[in-house]
């Protein structure tokens, strides 16, 4: 949990937080005022100094978006030249475009973005200065009294901190023991509200040590690390880099399925995925091509035109997640949207692919592989597409805790927000 005087000072500085300011002028601008007062001191970190010597502060803000930003978001959208379709492939070609036009039209007439700024105002939005650039994160505070565990929970592509907002109070809740879980939730470099990288080399490794040291400046020496996506590639490698710091590691993503010892036969469990990851890797793969070779041309077109680039994430949506054939039996179109938004607002679209290129361009040796020994829970979700079974999972991970779910896909805290909390809460429970 945050240090008494850490968390006084956040609600000190919460009435009078800082602005991250979306103008007009330049909508992709972020900028933040300073607080109207210096926080107090921080605490000694509990891994020494800060490699460059310099006083961090804790940076309260709230969102305000210039009204001139979504009357130019409007315009783009009634500017949109819609490709003709002489014929329905439905989802079969890419995002349908039947969906597609249904959800711009709400888009455009009833999406209420002044309410969803309100609502995520009610958050508690942090920036905090690692190596020189800023990382926004929500933190959650649990229930009850301390010491509690903090969970350092990590979003993919093409994801954010809304992913957990509806399971957040299922894990700040109190457990047997009259406590809650503090959970720590950031934006990923160059993700919605933290700084875009300034310079190439924002590696696997390199994310995952800036999340440490994150958790650092907000007081946790030990915390849990949970992960989907590029969450769970990331804080698999923070495991492997700081396994003094991480308590316990839950996963609903396994992307590595190494091949059974010699002499060992797949089961027919392992040959089953194999060949579906076999299927998914060829039919739905190409826009990790893309963006893992040369994402800033396709940039070009998603950051002028916002229904380009609600088309390009939608369709992740579609493909990953489990539904019975209607997205919105599984998501809300304002689930969609805000997500939509909260990469379109801060101008993130660019900064948040380029993690495809530097994981795939990164020197060999930058993030050695090797068996995860911290304790590891995983939950398989059904639709997930890089769900091995169990046996795969065991050969990397240290795997204590496993849950086969019923239900849920690729993006399960924001499918199946019960299910998941459940099993993140008793996985992380049960290290003591």
């Amino acid at each position: 949990m945050l240090p008494m005087d850490r968390r006084a000072a956040l609600r000190t500085l919460a009435s009078g937080s800082a602005a991250l300011s979306l103008g007009t002028a330049f909508p992709m601008a972020l900028s933040a005022s300073p607080p109207p007062s210096a926080p107090p001191s921080r605490p000694k970190s509990p891994r020494g100094p800060d490699q460059a010597g310099s006083h961090r502060s804790l940076e309260p803000f709230t969102i305000d978006v210039a009204p001139g930003t979504i009357d130019d978001l409007h315009r783009r959208i009634d500017a949109t030249r819609w490709p003709e379709m002489p014929f329905d492939t439905a989802w079969g070609s890419g995002t349908s475009d039947v969906v597609l036009r249904e959800l711009v039209g709400y888009w455009r007439h009833e999406y209420d973005w002044w309410a969803v700024q309100d609502g995520l105002n009610r958050l508690d939005h942090l920036r905090v200065p690692i190596e020189d650039e800023a990382m926004h994160c929500v933190v959650h505070e649990g229930s009850g009294p301390g010491p509690r565990t903090a969970i350092l929970l990590l979003h993919g592509w093409p994801g954010s901190f809304l992913e957990f907002s509806e399971a957040a109070p299922l894990l700040t809740a109190p457990g047997a023991d009259g406590r809650g879980f503090d959970l720590v939730v950031p934006s990923l470099p160059g993700f919605v509200f933290s700084d875009a990288p300034r310079a190439p080399g924002m590696h696997i490794g390199r994310i995952a040590n800036r999340l440490h040291l994150l958790m650092g400046e907000l007081g946790h020496a030990r915390y849990g690390v949970q992960g989907g996506d590029w969450g769970a590639i990331i804080g698999t490698q923070l495991s492997r880099q700081h396994p003094e710091a991480v308590v316990g590691l839950h996963l609903n993503f396994v992307s590595s399925a190494p091949q059974p010892p010699d002499g060992q036969p797949m089961t027919e469990a392992e040959l089953e995925y194999r060949r579906g990851r076999e299927r998914f890797q060829a039919q739905e793969t190409g826009y990790s091509g893309i963006q893992g070779t040369k994402p800033q041309s396709l940039t070009y077109a998603q950051n002028d035109s916002p229904v380009g680039w609600l088309a390009w994430m939608l369709e992740k949506y579609w493909s990953w997640s489990d539904h019975p054939g209607d997205l919105w039996q599984t998501f809300t179109r304002d689930q969609i949207l805000t997500t939509a938004m909260l990469y379109w607002l801060p101008g993130r679209i660019l900064s948040a692919a380029r993690i495809y290129q530097e994981a795939s361009s990164a020197p060999p040796g930058t993030n050695p592989g090797g068996r995860v020994e911290v304790p590891t829970g995983y939950a398989r979700f059904p639709r997930e597409p890089w769900g091995p079974p169990r046996e795969v999972a065991e050969r990397t991970y240290n795997l204590v805790h496993f849950s086969e779910m019923e239900r849920g896909g690729h993006f399960p805290a924001l499918e199946q927000p019960e299910a998941w909390a459940r099993d993140v809460n008793r996985f992380f429970r049960s290290l003591g």
